[in-house]
């Protein structure tokens, strides 16, 4: 097969188009436009400047008819770059129609709309014909020729699509979107539209899981492995960050595939009733040799959590503010390739600004070390700080018959943010980096009744995690001051 060729009759086309009267020249133009990887080499390039060539394994996705299509793929096989050229054909081919591309969080749309916009500005052919282009509330992008794109996440409970009546729907990450934000998602689609889902497995059995068992729809599994970059020496690095070739996250974002059966660890409709657009908030990051400028906090009470990482691993630090009965977060500080003596340093500067009652600290790794060079900075240090082993267990107050109550530490303060969550006792900033992570977080429950969480991109939750155990067990040292036999609170 050719880099032009199609998977339908190109010659059919071209004699149908002779008995209609078409020139040669004007055929050439009509399949230039209307088989899309013609489409794509005629008018995209690639980072290198070149024409876009598609991918022989990509093609019959790309020039697929289907009203209803289902990808379920591991990560970076060219999902988004289908996605691109089709958003772009559909402004050429399809005017006066009306797409929207769906996402359940900002993190995963906004990169994409960015994407789009800047084809369409920065290709002469597409750039004739845009005539507007906004980005807030949400991408609008509308064309000389009637053509629109929307570009939306799902917003709480899916409300983002109310009101929305469109020709055709690309969803992406669809393995995110909660089952509210599919049920307005469906509504919106004009009768006769079609609807094209990409996502990566995640474990879970929802929407996504069953479209991709749905007999009337075209489906598509595209390994990692069918991109052309991907070495033996790649997969041997995923196979080991991920825990072998058998683990959950292996099998989802490198295979493409289920795998055994997942549970969201949390209710993205709680996490999204307590986010507050209006918190007075402060998002870092920091670098190495970036200095460190914090506001003036007001005076109150604050406890942090902190994920620590090192080298290529990104640190997490949290700081709440503690307005009983909630939990206000007020910073967040993001670090990557930071030494621990300069996580020290910053801990260090953040305690002159907040005057912690209590820093929990994941001491995982060099963690506890960590803990240890700031517990020798003296009395006060030892009782602020709380060095938590997420592998480790904790000694609760005893049950109602007397029995005592060990539970295991990771679990225990994943139930605290649960409890939080539906409550509604913890406020959270608008953070598209924390809300991905509370949307793609997962566990299994192994053969033993254990649970095992995901292995993901979750150190803003870690942090977060630290910080709730830490107000818990500072809350509960209160509390047993004032009881005649105080509970046993575990150390770490």
């Amino acid at each position: 097969m050719t880099a032009l060729e199609a998977p339908w009759n190109v010659r059919r086309a071209r004699n149908r188009l002779r008995k209609r009267g078409f020139t040669e020249d004007e055929i050439q133009e009509w399949l230039d436009v209307h088989l899309r990887s013609r489409f794509a080499w005629r008018h995209l390039t690639d980072r290198a400047g070149a024409p876009w060539r598609v991918r022989d394994y990509q093609r019959p996705s790309l020039e697929s008819l289907a009203m209803r299509k289902v990808h379920c793929d591991g990560r970076d096989v060219g999902k988004t770059a289908e996605i691109e050229i089709i958003a772009a054909w559909a402004m050429a081919a399809r005017p006066h129609t009306e797409m929207l591309i769906a996402a359940q969080c900002e993190n995963h749309l906004f990169p994409l709309m960015q994407r789009l916009v800047r084809r369409f500005q920065g290709t002469p052919e597409l750039a004739a014909s845009l005539a507007e282009v906004k980005r807030s509330p949400s991408w609008y992008v509308r064309f000389t020729n009637g053509f629109v794109l929307w570009g939306r996440i799902a917003g709480p409970h899916g409300m983002n699509f109310q009101g929305l009546h469109v020709d055709w729907q690309i969803v992406d990450e669809a393995q995110e979107m909660t089952e509210p934000s599919w049920t307005e998602l469906f509504q919106s689609l004009n009768g006769g539209g079609a609807r094209w889902v990409y996502g990566v497995p995640n474990g879970l059995r929802n929407t996504f899981y069953r479209m991709t068992q749905l007999g009337d729809a075209e489906q598509y599994n595209w390994p990692s492995s069918l991109n052309p970059e991907f070495t033996a020496e790649k997969d041997a690095e995923l196979a080991r960050l991920y825990g072998g070739r058998e683990s959950s996250a292996y099998v989802h974002r490198v295979l493409g595939q289920h795998g055994a059966p997942a549970h969201a660890v949390f209710r993205l409709d709680d996490y999204a009733a307590c986010v507050d657009e209006g918190l007075d908030f402060t998002n870092l990051v920091l670098g190495e040799e970036d200095p460190l400028d914090l506001p003036a906090a007001p005076s109150g009470r604050y406890v942090m959590g902190c994920d620590l990482g090192y080298a290529r691993d990104p640190s997490e630090f949290v700081v709440y503010r503690v307005e009983p009965p909630h939990l206000i977060n007020v910073l967040r500080i993001h670090l990557r390739g930071v030494n621990y003596m300069r996580q020290q340093a910053v801990i260090e500067a953040l305690d002159r600004v907040y005057g912690f009652e209590g820093i929990g600290i994941d001491c995982g790794n060099n963690g506890r070390a960590l803990s240890h060079r700031l517990m020798a900075n003296g009395p006060e240090w030892c009782a602020k700080v709380k060095a938590f082993e997420f592998g480790a267990s904790i000694d609760l107050e005893p049950l109602p018959d007397g029995s005592p109550q060990r539970r295991p530490v990771k679990q225990f303060m994943t139930e605290l943010i649960e409890g939080h969550l539906t409550q509604g006792t913890i406020r959270f900033p608008r953070l598209p980096d924390r809300e991905t992570q509370y949307a793609g977080h997962t566990y299994q429950v192994g053969a033993s009744g254990h649970i095992v969480y995901d292995k993901g991109d979750d150190h803003i939750i870690d942090a977060d995690r630290c910080a709730v155990l830490c107000h818990y067990l500072l809350t509960e040292a209160e509390t047993a001051a004032a009881l005649p036999v105080p509970p046993r609170i575990a150390v770490f």
